[in-house]
């Protein structure tokens, strides 16, 4: 069989997302040629799920082989020219499951890859809830989370209920431009999915478990009171990537100032970007500080809208883009507030001793009231606690998650020594 090294090249870099080179199963390390005359179909999978690409070949009559995805990177590197000839070995290759005729078939849009990688950064492979290392396909479109963050992409799926594709490494290689269609079934209490998109193919079993309820984090449009509409997201995305990381929070603030906002990393106040901005709404009251990984994927995403709570107790909505992305704001206190608060403080003591003495003067009303001061003094002090409260909240739920990752890792540790010692007891 011949193949044109460009084409074979590109579609290994599809099929290596699938191929484990490390397993102990042939099949699983290779790739399996099934060429009919000029079509060809390759195909690679890990024993759970399965990618099939079409190209363009020269085959005699029908040939079927396989061969490990190792050989074939090394027979591109060693070939010269532009065209590669195949050969290989008939393996015992895995069936595919045909797709019965009482599966349920969804139209898929022509951006369908596009908006999948749009969401692709929101998830974490590292978490350890399964269901929230996939993207969720609903009525509602496509919906992304990592649980400090949600990605709501719309998308006109005509699916009777939601399910949650595994993270879809070998489709956003391929990156496929044209409309598809999406099968879904269940098999032996599975569900089961494919997905095909012009040539390019992909099988395998949805991600078991209940997707979060998201649509509850959204907060109702009459709780956010304020908007910031940022006019150059281009200096603010250049500026982000300057600022040094601050663990754990990463915190950026985006202060409004007369005129626009301000873009002053948390840890760093000397580090400021004033740019104009339009802000509608009441003046907030808290500042609006975001992650700033989480604040870079919105503006280099398009989101430019920031919709905000002025006490920044509720999760932040950011509009302009593909969809809704939403964020929870961080409630930590500038490093660089403490010294206001000192004077603002001094300026209250020297109010109230000046207040004091004008009480003894004869026939002289106070021009301030101490105790108003004092009130106001216990309220800001109100403010640090349930700020520290917060903060302390947030930090151990940080412990819980840190805590399930490891156990996953315990986990994923004593299943691949239990697979190590059944290869040694089976050789």
């Amino acid at each position: 069989m011949k193949i044109r090294k460009s084409v074979l090249q590109e579609a290994l870099k599809v099929l290596g997302k699938v191929v484990s080179q490390t397993s102990p199963v042939e099949v699983q390390r290779s790739v399996r040629f099934l060429g009919v005359g000029e079509q060809v179909w390759l195909t690679a999978t890990d024993g759970v799920e399965s990618v099939t690409v079409e190209v363009t070949g020269e085959a005699e009559d029908v040939e079927d082989f396989a061969v490990e995805y190792k050989a074939l990177r090394e027979l591109i590197r060693s070939t010269r020219g532009g065209e590669v000839e195949v050969t290989g070995k008939r393996l015992d290759w895995p069936e595919t499951e045909v797709v019965p005729d009482d599966a349920v078939t969804v139209e898929l849009p022509p951006d369908f890859g596009n908006l999948l990688a749009l969401a692709a950064p929101v998830v974490d492979l590292r978490e350890a809830r399964l269901v929230l290392r996939g993207i969720n396909l609903s009525r509602d479109g496509l919906t992304a989370t990592n649980g400090k963050e949600l990605l709501n992409l719309p998308c006109p799926l005509k699916i009777p209920e939601d399910m949650t594709l595994p993270f879809p490494l070998a489709l956003l290689t391929a990156r496929p431009e044209e409309a598809g269609t999406l099968h879904l079934w269940r098999s032996r209490n599975e569900r089961l999915f494919r997905i095909v998109i012009g040539g390019f193919q992909w099988q395998g079993k949805a991600l078991p478990g209940n997707f979060p309820d998201w649509k509850q984090v959204i907060p109702a449009d009459k709780t956010l009171d304020y908007r910031i509409e940022i006019h150059e997201p281009e200096r603010i995305i250049t500026f982000l990537k300057t600022v040094p990381d601050s663990p754990p929070f990463h915190a950026v603030e985006l202060n409004v100032v007369p005129g626009g906002v301000a873009v002053v990393p948390n840890n760093f106040p000397d580090m400021e970007l004033r740019l104009e901005a339009t802000v509608i709404g009441v003046q907030p009251r808290a500042v609006l500080a975001l992650n700033k990984y989480i604040l870079l994927r919105m503006l280099q995403q398009g989101y430019t809208k920031f919709r905000a709570h002025s006490d920044g107790r509720i999760p932040v909505i950011a509009e302009g883009g593909s969809g809704r992305y939403i964020a929870m704001p961080i409630h930590i206190l500038p490093k660089h507030q403490p010294e206001k608060e000192t004077n603002k403080m001094e300026n209250v003591e020297n109010k109230v001793v000046s207040a004091q003495v004008q009480t003894v003067a004869p026939n002289h009303e106070p021009e301030t009231n101490p105790l108003d001061e004092l009130y106001n003094t216990i309220d800001t002090f109100r403010n640090k606690l349930k700020l520290a409260l917060d903060e302390s909240t947030l930090l151990v739920r940080k412990v819980k998650e840190v805590q399930l990752a490891q156990k996953q890792k315990e986990r994923d540790f004593i299943q691949a020594k239990r697979a190590i010692e059944r290869i040694r007891m089976a050789i």
